[in-house]
């Protein structure tokens, strides 16, 4: 064999050898990234997830017009309202109706899992959604916890918003084939509001 023939055979395992290298170097840094992120992209995702479920959940359970008397006020002779009442015994229907809601919803979820993208867990922006997905199993830890609260909010001159929020907090396991990551969920669902024209009422009554 020539030496021009070996030189240039030398060449080609020198180049092979080199995308060898690059190409395992790729799996290794794409599988690092899967492991840094896994926990924090099962986390968002779990939340997204969450987050969805129980707006479902509470539109599903609570009827329009409970809502509707869940506040009611009353006014003065020059029509601002001068008083709110916020009715305990149908803010408490509505949060019974809320947890049961929101718990049947997890309770069915265990039965499915999401599948994340392999791509997704690598935390790499231009691989988001894309290759195999990996099942995410999510269940239920403890109870939910669920509180209805209200606050007067300022929106705009000699104007403010009276809203009642339903705070809802859940603890989910999620599960992926090769790790799994606890995810808390606090989030805060609007149940009605009503615009005030005037002053912040002198009176709010929680009956």
């Amino acid at each position: 064999m020539s030496a021009y023939r070996r030189t240039r055979k030398s060449r080609g395992y020198r180049l092979l050898f080199a995308i060898i290298v690059v190409l395992i170097s790729l799996v290794v840094i794409f599988v690092y990234n899967v492991f840094v992120h896994m926990d924090e992209i099962s986390r968002i995702e779990s939340e997204r997830f969450a987050v969805k479920l129980i707006n479902s959940a509470v539109s599903e359970a609570v009827p329009d017009e409970l809502l509707q008397e869940m506040i009611s006020s009353s006014a003065d002779e020059n029509g601002d309202v001068r008083s709110l009442s916020l009715d305990h015994a149908k803010a408490s229907r509505i949060n019974t109706l809320i947890s049961e809601a929101v718990t049947r919803k997890l309770e069915e979820c265990e039965n499915e899992a999401l599948s994340v993208p392999i791509g997704t867990l690598s935390g790499i922006s231009f691989l988001n959604g894309k290759g195999f997905g990996l099942s995410l199993d999510l269940s239920c830890i403890g109870s939910v916890f669920t509180d209805i609260t209200s606050e007067f909010v300022s929106c705009g001159i000699n104007q403010s918003k009276y809203r009642v929020y339903v705070k809802i907090s859940v603890k989910l396991n999620a599960i992926l084939p090769i790790s799994s990551t606890e995810v808390s969920v606090d989030y805060n669902y609007l149940l009605g509001e009503r615009i005030i024209v005037g002053d912040v009422p002198q009176a709010y009554f929680s009956a």
